[in-house]
């Protein structure tokens, strides 16, 4: 995705890791083939890999930029995390995503906060590095937002080997080092970046809104994870926590964005990413803005 301008703001994609692995079936056991076949027309060749039958997936943060603030947003998979349960992040060496934050212009030390969309492990794992056997704050100058519904859960939940382990790495030295910002799903940081709840894909999911000039971009985490799901919003993957929820919140979204000249920033969808939501007599459809 090349960075894109909304007013004075750029917004820059750092790809953690894409995939073209996840079966549709392991995602929307509900939905047979056909269904994608139906839309080669606009899916082929960037969100479904016809060959394969797989979805074409993409895991990505992004960073904005502005005159006032450097944010990071969802910090993805990370390295030298144990995920035995999820082995596509097990004990990763890989420095696609950190490397990509350079391209963008921006060291670590430059970030000011860092917004977590939700605390899945694939959207918080930069939000540390193990350095000396100890797991430290990637972005040392940082404060990091998370949603306090999102705190008071993870953080109670019994050891699953997967979340669990991921809250430890790398939420709990965060809160540790005293970068942490617990925050309500509305918080805001100026009139020109705030939060807003998005929540049913876990119980205190946020977007992140940000407006410069008339112009206007939100980046929407998890509230959706394939272009699929603008013709079928009803359609859940099997990782939301809340579905009715989650339904309910992406109905919304769509109703809200569609037609209109408000960027989204989805958090998985692979290259060109970023684009629009746009009406169809049977629902809507995503315009990617190449």
């Amino acid at each position: 995705m090349k960075p894109k301008s909304v007013g004075d703001i750029t917004i820059a994609r750092m790809v953690d890791k894409e995939s073209t692995e996840h079966r549709y079936q392991n995602w929307f056991p509900d939905v047979p083939q056909e269904v994608f076949d139906s839309h080669r027309d606009w899916m082929d060749p960037y969100f479904f890999d016809y060959d394969a039958g797989t979805i074409i997936f993409s895991y990505h943060g992004f960073v904005l930029k502005s005159e006032r603030h450097t944010v990071v947003v969802d910090t993805c998979i990370g390295n030298d995390k144990e995920r035995e349960a999820r082995p596509l992040y097990h004990l990763r060496n890989d420095t696609r995503y950190m490397d990509e934050l350079a391209a963008a212009g921006v060291h670590p030390e430059e970030v000011d906060y860092v917004m977590c969309t939700h605390l899945h492990g694939d959207h918080i794992g930069w939000n540390t590095k193990f350095e000396n056997g100890v797991w430290k704050p990637t972005f040392p100058n940082a404060k990091y937002l998370f949603s306090r519904k999102e705190i008071e859960y993870w953080s109670s939940i019994p050891e699953d080997g997967n979340h669990r382990q991921a809250y430890r790495d790398s939420v709990s030295p965060i809160v540790e080092a005293g970068q942490s910002l617990t925050v309500e799903t509305d918080h805001g940081i100026d009139d020109s970046l705030w939060l807003e709840p998005s929540e049913g894909h876990t119980i205190g999911h946020y977007s992140v809104r940000a407006k410069s000039n008339d112009a206007e971009a939100v980046l929407c985490g998890d509230v959706m994870h394939h272009p699929i799901q603008c013709v079928m919003p009803d359609l859940c993957t099997v990782f939301c926590m809340d579905q009715e929820e989650t339904r309910k919140t992406r109905k919304e979204f769509f109703e809200r964005h569609a037609d209109t000249d408000v960027m989204v920033f989805p958090g998985h969808f692979a290259a060109p990413t970023a684009g629009y939501v746009v009406g169809h007599p049977d629902g809507y459809r995503w315009k990617p803005d190449f």
